[in-house]
C-alpha cells in the first residue's frame, strides 16, 4: 500500500511539473525600491486599514517583508505608475523601520477636521 501510495505522489509531482509546477521552483522576484515610484509625494502619515503584507516590490509576485496589522503607522513616500501600490515606511508595530510596498487599497488617512 506505502508503494502505491508513493508511486502515486511520485506521479502527482511529475505531471505538475511538466504542466508548468516549474515555476513554483522560480527564484522570487528581486526587490524594487522607490526607485521604482513615478507619482512621488510628500511624506505623509497613515494607517494601513486591515493586515497587510509588506512587500519587496509593487505585485504580490514580490516575497512579503511580514505583516502589518489593522492600523499600523506608516509614512508614504510615492507610488507606483499605476497608483496601486506605495512605497512607504513602517512606523509602529513588530516592522517599525522597515521600508516596502503595500497595496494602496489598503491606506487609510484620517480626515482632518479645521
Amino acid at each position: 500500500m506505502r508503494a502505491l501510495t508513493r508511486r502515486a505522489a511520485t506521479a502527482t509531482a511529475v505531471t505538475a511539473l511538466m504542466l508548468g509546477g516549474a515555476t513554483a521552483l522560480a527564484a522570487p522576484a528581486s526587490a524594487v525600491g522607490s526607485s521604482a515610484c513615478t507619482k512621488n509625494v510628500a511624506d505623509y502619515t497613515a494607517w494601513t486599514s486591515t493586515t497587510v503584507h509588506l512587500r519587496n516590490g509593487p505585485s504580490t509576485s514580490y516575497t512579503s517583508l511580514g505583516l502589518l496589522r489593522t492600523d499600523t503607522k506608516i509614512t508614504v513616500a510615492c507610488y507606483a505608475k499605476s497608483g496601486t501600490w506605495a512605497h512607504i515606511k513602517v512606523r509602529s508595530g513588530a516592522n517599525a523601520g522597515k521600508t516596502g510596498w503595500i497595496n494602496a487599497y489598503y491606506i487609510s488617512v484620517p480626515m482632518q477636521l479645521d
